[in-house]
């Protein structure tokens, strides 16, 4: 499905971002994000919009498939300025994947939306956002956050290896969305949720609590060479995924999830 181009306009005058770069086609929006991190003079948050990536990237290895109605974009966040601590950084993936909840759940009220830990978006049991935060190594205090949603992109057209795993918004509510609005939902989302990172964390901590994709499941997680399987807790109040095993509780701060049931 098609849809019209974004809004620049209403974008820049929302006050959420200070500035936006448009871009019909790019590689990654993330790979430009940390292009342009590198300008000392960078005005943040600046916004990086693309209507298609061609090489979007997730965690490791993986590759995001874009396609026309998909909303693919990254931010330039100066993290240090804002007085978020480094510690806290690694919290920034699940406060945007709260934010991007929060979004689709006013589009579309009473749909199943979950975080699954540490940074996928599930729509009625499928995925339907991807989030991925990375500092660049310039040692400049700015973070990429770059995310993908599945807006009106339906994946009746994408490859059939995908269409099981994933969905989008415009195939679970069966109508298009205006992705400005749903783009500006998720901003003024999290930036709250930024606001809580650095001062409630208690509130930010219910928003992915409440979330948890994983709660109650019995988890295979990789943890740099290491292979845990337990039965998950849910996320504690730091952003740890918590596995009770056969040797004990274990907290997590970093992994990938290979199986969940």
């Amino acid at each position: 499905m098609n849809q019209n181009p974004p809004d620049l306009e209403r974008i820049r005058s929302s006050g959420l971002v200070r500035e936006v770069e448009f871009h019909t086609e790019i590689g990654s929006t993330n790979d430009r994000a940390a292009e342009l991190a590198r300008q000392p003079s960078l005005d943040c948050p600046f916004l990086v919009l693309a209507a298609r990536q061609t090489a979007g990237r997730g965690r490791g290895s993986n590759r995001w498939w874009s396609a026309p109605g998909g909303l693919t974009f990254s931010l330039v966040l100066e993290a240090r300025q804002s007085g978020l601590p480094v510690e806290r950084w690694p919290q920034i993936a699940l406060a945007a994947g709260a934010a991007v909840c929060e979004a689709i759940e006013q589009a579309i009220p009473n749909a199943a939306v979950g975080l699954k830990w540490p940074n996928d978006v599930y729509l009625s049991g499928k995925k339907a956002s991807g989030i991925l935060v990375e500092a660049p190594s310039t040692g400049t205090g700015r973070l990429l956050v770059g995310i993908g949603v599945n807006v009106n992109n339906s994946f009746a057209n994408a490859p059939a290896e995908l269409q099981p795993l994933a969905t989008s918004m415009t195939d679970v509510a069966r109508r298009p969305f205006d992705s400005t609005a749903v783009l500006l939902a998720i901003l003024a989302r999290f930036d709250v949720c930024l606001s809580n990172l650095v001062g409630n964390q208690r509130e930010l901590f219910e928003r992915w609590r409440t979330r948890c994709l994983l709660s109650g499941k019995r988890v295979r997680l990789s943890s740099g060479s290491r292979r845990v399987t337990g039965v998950c807790r849910g996320i504690d109040e730091t952003g740890r995924l918590v596995l009770v095993t056969p040797e004990g509780t274990e907290r997590h701060l970093s992994g990938t999830i290979d199986s969940f049931e």
